[in-house]
């Protein structure tokens, strides 16, 4: 009995050894590459692997640990360090608590030979020797990058930062990965030979920053995100294959009758990815731009009778919500950073500059500072100052209307958030689009955007906030406050903001005709005599987690 015992607890405590051993093998660092391979003295060199930890260990050259302020960030996935002097090649590996690393070779590149002397090779490709700030950056503020060989802005120049975790260099080819801010965004404010200012874009996270122009890819450089603010995070997708049908009759034609139908393409963000094909119609596509596509048809199809466009939408639509640290919120910097000036500033849609508009955001703001606070109750103020009409829609259901007769349909009182939102420094844009029921049926819907430096922007829905449920909708937030900071994966974005359309002559007849754009008008004839019907019927979805 004794014997078996004994033999017990040598078993267990070898299965003890052996977890253990298991245990250490896989947490011990693994040091995957090393940019750039061959360096000159304090320049910076990133190390990238896993299993780094989050607490800083050892960088070992030859054995050797490198002094801490050699040592500029350190993440598990990401070591960034600058070269030392006196050093020809070494082998570099990590030291943790739980073990050191593989090694891998690293050369001073002033010690390698050149190949000639008298015919030396500029190195003409981006280099970033440092960057401002590091760490704590935040979502919407500037971020300074120096060094040198950056060239013009021009087209092909951009800033590429991470939008997944601890991907390495190894993938920097690859788009999905990273974000790209052209050389000319409005992100960008400063581009010159050896000095960008760029905003940090919406989704950046904790990685690495590097240049790309027509010379060249630079180096990468370490950079964190800060979230003290909070972060969104995305949820459930739903897939929706949606089919949109315009017919159109024609009864007669002048010699030079034309008619241009102009059709919203559904945005490509945060929280959805959209996919079209022209299924019928195409020979009548002439323009297809960022935001809108635009169909003619001339005197010579006149003939024809009955013309249809179809165009087949694919729309990912992904859950998305905000967790705030609503107490550390703070407003807009003045002057407007040039990225956010249209979102801040009057337009034909969202009238911010009106008195009473003006007047009533005033008086929320010597109530509440909190930008939070000031979007719930901006809400709550136009619900109580507008009746809400759903039977009121169209391009009609303007906000100042409905705040004149205090009445409104879903249009009206999405602006009037929106307007009231941007006069009181609040970069809000209007969202156009559907409510998807689970009868495969799409509802006319309106809501949309606001920014939060730190955050990014951050879609919601004050209608439903406030408690209004469109007939024979259902699959939202249970929880209707989240909206305040959120929507669901049933909201389907066609058209968001302002949308400026080609001008128009005097002769011209402009027709109003869908509620799902922004536009000044969907149909525009000269001496054409027709009718139409615009119809968008949902042909399936699922959701997936």
């Amino acid at each position: 009995m004794k014997r078996r015992a004994i033999i017990i607890v040598c078993m267990f405590v070898l299965m003890l050894a052996a977890g253990a051993i298991a245990f250490y093998v896989v947490s011990r660092p693994v040091l995957i590459a090393i940019d750039p391979v061959s360096s000159k003295p304090n320049e910076v060199v990133s190390l990238f692997g896993r299993n780094f930890g989050e607490q800083p260990g050892h960088v070992l050259f030859d054995a050797a640990p490198l002094p801490s302020p050699a040592v500029l960030y350190w993440s598990p996935q990401l070591i960034s360090i600058r070269m030392p002097h006196g050093v020809d090649t070494a082998i570099v590996r990590i030291q943790t608590r739980f073990g050191l690393s593989n090694p891998l070779m690293l050369a001073d590149a002033s010690k390698i030979p050149e190949i000639s002397k008298s015919a030396p090779i500029p190195s003409i490709h981006p280099v970033i020797s440092s960057m401002q700030p590091t760490t704590n950056a935040q979502i919407g503020k500037p971020l300074i990058v120096s060094g040198d060989h950056f060239g013009d802005p021009e087209e092909g120049s951009a800033v590429f930062f991470t939008r997944i975790a601890s991907v390495s260099t190894l993938a920097l080819d690859d788009p999905a990965n990273f974000i790209e801010v052209n050389s000319v965004d409005k992100l960008v404010e400063v581009w010159t030979e050896n000095k960008i200012t760029v905003r940090v874009p919406d989704g950046a996270e904790n990685g690495f920053v590097f240049i790309r122009t027509k010379r060249g890819t630079s180096n990468v450089y370490p950079v964190s995100i800060s979230r003290a603010k909070g972060r969104t995070w995305k949820g459930e997708t739903a897939k929706y294959s949606i089919e949109q049908r315009i017919a159109i009759h024609v009864a007669a034609s002048l010699p030079e009758g034309q008619l241009s139908l102009f059709l919203a393409k559904p945005p490509n963000q945060a929280n959805q990815n959209a996919q079209i094909e022209v299924k019928s119609g195409a020979e009548y596509l002439v323009a297809d731009e960022n935001n809108w596509q635009e169909f003619r048809l001339g005197q010579a199809d006149a003939s024809k009778g009955k013309i249809e466009i179809v165009r087949g939408l694919q729309v990912d639509v992904s859950e998305m919500r905000a967790d705030l640290a609503s107490s550390s919120l703070q407003g807009i910097d003045s002057p407007w950073p040039a990225f956010l000036a249209s979102s801040l500033a009057a337009d034909t849609l969202v009238p911010s500059d009106d008195p009473t508009i003006q007047a009533a955001a005033l008086a929320i703001q010597k109530k509440e500072k909190n930008p939070f606070r000031q979007i719930v109750l901006v809400s709550q103020w136009v619900s109580s100052n507008v009746k809400l009409n759903d039977k009121s829609q169209g391009l009609s259901d303007e906000a100042l209307v409905a705040l004149k007769h205090k009445a409104g349909g879903t249009r009206a009182l999405a602006l009037l958030n929106c307007a009231m939102l941007r006069a009181l420094g609040i970069p809000a844009v209007p969202v156009a689009g559907f409510l998807a029921t689970g009868d495969n049926r799409l509802i006319p819907h309106f809501w949309g955007e606001y920014y939060l430096t730190g955050m990014g922007w951050i879609p919601f829905d004050p209608l439903l906030a406030s408690g209004y449920v469109p007939q024979q909708f259902s699959g939202g937030f249970s929880d209707r406050l989240i909206y305040y900071r959120g929507i669901d994966n049933r909201h389907i974005a066609m058209s968001r903001g302002y949308r400026l359309l080609p001008a128009v002559s005097r002769e011209v007849q402009k027709k109003q005709k869908v509620s799902w754009s922004f536009f000044e008008y969907d149909e525009l004839s000269l001496g054409l005599s027709y009718s139409s019907t615009w119809d968008i019927a949902m042909i399936s979805w699922n959701a997936n987690p």
